[in-house]
């Protein structure tokens, strides 16, 4: 029996940029269920499993936003690459920000990947277009089934 698909986390604090990711998602030929929540802390609380989490699926792949209120983008990536049991999901910052520091930072700190989140319309289109064609179709996730079994 197949496990069902492990889901991408979308960590947004915006509620109209997590809707159009959303919309768009629907439209793209998308592999993995879409998971949202709103800041850091659930974020913490969804990938270690705690309260409503408990029974939450490990996700395949992470898309962070940078700058939220409370605990930041930067301080979950940090927490995340320094435990042996979260370090290898792949987590991709989704900001707004182009300030080098902020890209900077977020390698440092161990980012597979940093993606200008622009505007919701046509460019946040393509930009998931370019996330959905790398991430879920070309590149290997670990912990993923092999496709040619």
């Amino acid at each position: 029996m197949t496990e069902p698909p492990r889901p991408l986390l979308l960590v947004e604090d915006s509620d109209a940029d997590a809707v159009a990711l959303e919309r768009i998602a629907r439209r793209l030929p998308m592999s993995l269920p879409l998971v949202r929540v709103r800041d850091g802390e659930s974020a913490l609380e969804y990938l270690y499993q705690l309260g409503d989490y408990a029974d939450a699926a490990r996700p395949a792949l992470v898309l962070l936003d940078l700058h939220m209120p409370g605990m930041g983008g930067r301080e979950v990536l940090s927490r995340l690459k320094a435990d042996p049991s979260l370090r290898r999901i792949p987590i991709i910052i989704f900001s707004s920000s182009t300030e080098p520091r902020d890209v900077e930072g977020a390698y440092a700190d161990g980012a597979n990947c940093y993606l200008f989140k622009p505007e919701p319309g046509e460019q946040l289109e393509a930009a998931a277009r370019a996330l959905q064609s790398f991430w879920l179709s070309a590149a290997r996730l670990p912990g993923a089934e092999d496709p040619r079994a």
